[in-house]
């Protein structure tokens, strides 16, 4: 099982300038790129399984796990949301942002192989390594929207949903902060935010922040 992402707050203004069909439009382009599938969450049989499973050992409540996370399995992502339609918390830009997260976990399952996800099930710490890495491309997405970047330390802290542990969560908090010093310096580096940046400069270039 792959990293159940929450909606986060937007910080500042909602950008209602995003578009229902540009949501869509993104993301049959990122699913036809990564061969991905989208499935709604609470309908699935085995995410209802999960949820009680979690639940069961006091991880999180079943229908926090049904609402509020994005599940990815394989190339199978599980989403609490339609697609395009910014209700229950799920505006349209996160809509967005939370595509590339999700689909660089497919990045992480396509470099590694089973051991990935045998290590992101069974050890905090590496589960929480697995997230730095995907919580990077909400960085590199933030910045590419509004110039700059969310705190690393409210971003990590949601690990705690994960089962993660204090130390995993101030770890990843600093490698955050390293990461976010590259990253506006303009660096680019997850496979998926690569891909989904190619996209958006050439169909939606106003969303990009203008410096100056």
């Amino acid at each position: 099982m792959k990293g159940y992402l929450q909606s986060l707050p937007v910080v500042g203004k909602i950008f209602l300038d995003v578009q229902p069909e540009e949501v869509w439009a993104f993301w049959r382009f990122m699913q036809d790129h990564f061969r991905t599938s989208v499935i709604n969450k609470n309908s699935a049989l085995e995410m209802q399984l999960v949820a009680r499973g979690l639940e069961a050992l006091g991880i999180q409540s079943k229908d926090r796990f049904l609402k509020n996370f994005t599940t990815t399995i394989g190339r199978r992502i599980y989403m609490p949301f339609e697609v395009g339609s910014p209700k229950g918390g799920w505006d349209l830009w996160h809509q967005i942002v939370i595509c590339v997260h999700e689909h660089q976990h497919v990045v992480q399952h396509d470099r590694e192989g089973l051991s990935y996800e045998v290590s992101y099930l069974a050890d905090r710490a590496a589960r929480a390594r697995w997230e730095a890495e995907a919580y990077r491309s909400n960085l590199e997405m933030a910045y590419w929207r509004t110039g700059t970047t969310p705190s690393a330390q409210r971003t990590a802290s949601v690990l705690a949903d994960y089962g993660c542990r204090d130390e995993d969560i101030e770890v990843t908090a600093k490698s955050l902060a390293l990461s976010a010093i590259s990253v506006k310096q303009g660096a680019v580096i997850n496979e998926a935010t690569h891909v989904a940046l190619g996209w958006l400069n050439e169909h939606v270039p106003r969303l990009r922040f203008k410096q100056g």
